[in-house]
């Protein structure tokens, strides 16, 4: 060819490869062997991940038309009916359940006393006085209760006798619950002795003891402290069967 040098291998315009090629170490070589290969198994790899997934594309919409009748199921008003009447009835025993368990105020009626024996022994200045307390428990609960407490008799100022009355199961709406409760009022001391015989002997022959209390009601977990017992009655010395004198309130 005209106006061409030919150079030493051969090529016409172009120098060899090997003579002009840059020096690559083989060191580089071989990592960027390895680089391209993480690449691709990490590119072959992502597209199994769920969140690396392109999305799915919808189908394309179609042509054709469905008719459904009248009469199908899918086109009925949903039935509410057995929803709403469940619903209702869960109320109802919601509310039943309130109303049966909501506690009550336990209450005591008027307590009676009555003389069970009444004895003298004048030769050693002593006296026996055995007294019977009915206490009527009211409990308004649909549920059952118990009722627990101590009872005090006085003469004046000093303690003539207690009685306990033990945890007592009140049936449901009890109206009321009596309760007998034994006392021994013969525990005093002489000087009183002497003033009780004295009271005895003479005009109106009667005795004025007082009695005190303290009661407490359970319901359920509940503990609720009943109001005080103060009042006094009246023990007839002539006749130490007088039935039952009603407890007067006192103070």
């Amino acid at each position: 060819m005209a106006g061409y040098t030919p150079l030493p291998d051969g090529v016409p315009g172009s120098p060899p490869d090997t003579a002009f090629a840059p020096p690559i170490q083989a060191e580089y070589v071989q990592q960027r062997g390895v680089w391209d290969r993480t690449k691709a198994w990490w590119a072959a790899q992502r597209w199994r991940m769920p969140w690396a997934r392109p999305a799915a594309e919808p189908p394309p919409p179609s042509g054709y038309l469905t008719l459904i009748p009248l009469s199908d199921a899918r086109l009925q008003p949903r039935d509410t009916r057995l929803t709403a009447a469940f619903l209702l009835l869960f109320a109802c025993a919601v509310a039943g359940a309130v109303f049966v368990a909501v506690p009550r105020g336990v209450s005591v009626g008027e307590i009676t006393v009555k003389t069970d024996r009444m004895s003298w022994n004048t030769t050693k200045s002593t006296y026996q006085l055995k007294l019977l307390a009915r206490v009527p428990v009211y409990n308004p609960n649909y549920l059952s209760a118990s009722i627990e407490g101590d009872l005090r008799v006085l003469f004046y100022r000093t303690v003539a006798g207690n009685g306990t009355i033990q945890r007592t199961r009140l049936p449901p709406r009890a109206s009321p619950q009596l309760i007998d409760v034994a006392i021994d009022a013969s525990d005093v001391p002489a000087d009183y002795i002497l003033a009780i015989l004295s009271q005895c002997s003479t005009f109106p022959e009667e005795l004025i003891f007082f009695l005190k209390g303290r009661l407490a009601a359970r319901y359920m977990w509940q503990r609720q402290n009943l109001a005080q017992l103060n009042s006094y009655f009246m023990v007839d010395c002539k006749d130490p069967h007088p039935g039952e004198p009603t407890l007067k309130p006192y103070g």
